[in-house]
């Protein structure tokens, strides 16, 4: 049932890609990236209304009326069926109903630390309450402000039936292959020569750029709801799709929405839909086929609108959406806003580069920022850095800068050859202050420690490797395609002057070799991935047991939630956890709701080990660095207080007996023989709940 639930939307999305490429002229590799992004577009203002429901409603029906609009046989002329069915639209359509069935069978499930702690969650979030995850009531101490893009992306392929994993990875690869597409989508059959090895490249470009090490345990890239790897391919999706759309005249307006949902995927990441934008404008604005002043006030418009659509999310959304989130946690008690606004961040970094001195927080964070400068440039500079299966930064920017030199010396015309050139300059600018973003954030924004190990900086650099390698891959393509030169001329005849409309047409220079070097390039990524990821370790060949741990968790939840009502709100013990367990509980019980379990105000909570502030062990390790140290009235209070009418326990230790023995009716006699997991909050103290424990 959940796979034809996933079915229909699909066809619905096929629908209204059908609308777009019949009615609109959007070329068929084009249109579900195009279509994708709307949907997104549409579904984020109406969860800031807080309509969602009912807008997507609207969505699924207006796809419905578009494709039989588009489809429905007139008399006289018949549905160009040929015209849906492209290299870019087949890649897009066959690999999107391939994983619709593979892991319908197959059933993933998520299982990263950021998974429950933010992504997944917010897709079951949006998905059970039908509104903006942002808005939920959770038992967390934050205000969820990360952007909704992706969580709403999932949400229209979660939208008929029940929430699952498996329909989030099929969401996000269907964006996936909606960037691949577009790389594939001005090419025709007769260039199938080069389409099939570019697909073979752009199928291995996720593992290409993050998988850095020979790997023991599943490379989870198309297995993944983190949203490092969708905004690398849409921020290159975005330039993908312009360079498709000029080279078959297709509407311009159809890029807009890709750069949109470029700002909208994760918080960090306005900076490269803004590299996007600038990279679209500039070969709009100056490379204009015809005199420079042919359409300039069009051409100005358009190049403001490229702007205007990334900054618009950015000002909706992480101005005046997330500044009343902030404002309401704050008000309710919560800490509201702790970092340095943006524009001071950027003020006083650019200060710190030009020698000039800064003051305050600025001043006492210069050191960190520095530091995280030359970090960085190790990274990038020596083998520490390994990021890519090529190695550190300095190959990938060399491949990729290979790749728009062979782009520039095979394409067919000055303009063509110029236009490349420009974007290979002006995206390595781009790519110079993103890493500038990227020591910003570690530091004035991240925390020291964050700092001082580069969390995460793998994760956050790919991202801009993807887009940029799927740049230089689309300005390739573009080159090995016939240029076409239109211009008209005055010819002086005997009765006056004659304007002739001229078309010339210009083919690729060397362009065997062009599809020699996709060809080359193919094999060799398809090779280095076959040496770092072994078959049964990707995402074709994974085994069962690799989820054989979160089935026994989400099975123990599953019961545990079926002596519960959802009025009932749960203390969680797990003795010795460092967090996980919590995000987990939370994520697996919702929409009952899993209690912070500590004290909100002071960040005491989420997971640990409870006990008295007397029995803390003295040795390192998760029980040590998490403990929560509270006397027995405390914790009574804490549970009480907190509203929570059911305490969870997970897993039970002798200093938690010791500690809280006797706040229980049986002294949890019950807990310790196996006898139940749950204790009810009475009067009387806590009360063992009658269940039947399955033996794990």
């Amino acid at each position: 049932m959940e796979l034809l639930c996933v079915l229909a939307a699909v066809a619905a999305l096929f629908l209204g890609c059908a609308a777009l490429t019949l009615q609109a002229k959007v070329p068929a590799g084009m249109a579900p990236l195009t279509a994708l992004s709307g949907i997104v577009a549409v579904f984020t203002l109406a969860g800031m209304a807080g309509i969602l429901y009912p807008a997507a409603w609207a969505v699924y029906a207006l796809c419905l009326a578009g494709g039989v609009w588009a489809l429905w046989p007139r008399k006289g002329t018949r549905p160009d069926w040929k015209a849906l069915f492209t290299p870019g639209s087949v890649l897009f359509w066959g690999m999107t109903l391939a994983f619709a069935v593979y892991f319908f069978i197959r059933q993933p499930m998520a299982t990263g630390f950021d998974e429950l702690n933010l992504w997944a969650t917010a897709v079951k979030v949006t998905k059970v309450d039908n509104s903006l995850y942002s808005t939920a009531t959770l038992g967390t101490p934050w205000a969820v402000t990360q952007n909704p893009g992706l969580p709403l992306l999932s949400y229209f392929f979660q939208f008929f039936g029940s929430y699952a994993d498996w329909k989030i990875y099929l969401a996000y690869d269907a964006l996936y292959f909606a960037c691949f597409a577009a790389v594939l989508s001005a090419l025709p059959w007769q260039k199938w020569r080069v389409a099939v090895p570019l697909a073979a490249v752009l199928w291995c470009t996720p593992f290409f750029f993050t998988i850095y090490n020979h790997t023991i345990y599943l490379a989870d890239t198309y297995l993944t709801a983190y949203g490092d790897v969708p905004a690398g391919l849409v921020f290159g999706g975005a330039v993908a799709i312009w360079l498709a759309l000029r080279q078959t005249d297709g509407p311009r307006w159809a890029v807009l929405p890709v750069l949109a949902l470029a700002a909208n995927l994760k918080a960090n990441d306005f900076v490269l839909s803004l590299a996007a934008a600038g990279l679209v404008a500039v070969d709009a604005w100056f490379f204009c086929d015809g005199p420079f002043k042919q359409r300039l006030l069009r051409r100005t418009g358009f190049a403001a609108a490229c702007f205007a659509a990334p900054m618009a999310v950015y000002y909706l959304w992480n101005i005046r959406y997330v500044g009343w989130l902030v404002a309401r946690n704050s008000d309710s008690g919560g800490v509201g806003d702790t970092t340095a606004s943006l524009g001071q961040v950027v003020v006083n970094g650019v200060k710190i580069l030009l020698g000039q001195p800064v003051e305050g927080f600025f001043a006492e964070r210069e050191p960190q920022f520095l530091q995280a400068m030359a970090d960085m440039g190790h990274q990038f500079w020596t083998s520490d850095g390994k990021l890519s299966m090529i190695g550190q930064g300095r190959n990938v920017v060399a491949l990729i800068l290979l790749l728009f030199a062979v782009a520039f010396v095979v394409a067919a015309g000055w303009r063509l050859r110029a236009r490349i050139a420009a974007l290979a300059v002006l995206s390595t600018l781009c790519f110079v202050g993103y890493n500038l973003m990227l020591a910003l954030s570690y530091g004035f924004i991240f925390k020291p420690f964050q700092a001082e190990a580069l969390t995460d900086y793998n994760r956050y650099i790919y991202s801009y490797y993807i887009g940029w390698f799927l740049m230089a891959v689309g300005c390739l393509a573009t080159a090995l395609l016939p240029q076409r030169d239109k211009f008209i001329k005055l010819v002086k005849e005997k009765d006056g002057p004659t304007a002739i409309f001229r078309v010339d047409l210009h083919a690729p220079r060397w362009g065997l070799a062009g599809q020699g070097v996709v060809l080359l390039l193919a094999v060799a990524m398809l090779l280095r991935q076959g040496q770092l990821v072994l078959p049964q370790l990707s995402v074709l060949g994974f085994a069962d047991s690799e989820f054989s741990d979160r089935r026994n968790i989400r099975a123990e939840a599953e019961l545990v939630c079926s002596y519960l009502t959802q009025d009932d709100r749960v203390f969680f013990v797990s003795q010795g956890d460092n967090g996980e367990a919590w995000f987990s509980a939370v994520f697996d019980f919702y929409p009952i709701l899993v209690d912070y379990s500590g004290v909100v105000s002071e960040m005491i909570g989420g997971g640990g080990e409870l006990g008295l502030p007397e029995l803390k062990p003295e040795e390192e390790g998760p029980k040590n660095y998490y403990y929560h140290g509270f006397t027995a009235e405390e914790l009574d209070a804490i549970v009480r207080g907190n509203g929570c009418t059911v305490l969870y326990l997970q897993t039970l230790d002798d200093i938690f007996v010791e500690s809280y023995q006797e706040l229980f009716t049986d002294g949890l006699e019950a807990a310790l023989s196996g006898e139940t997991l749950l204790y009810r909050v009475t009067d009387a103290g806590f009360a063992p709940m009658e269940m039947e424990v399955t033996a794990s």
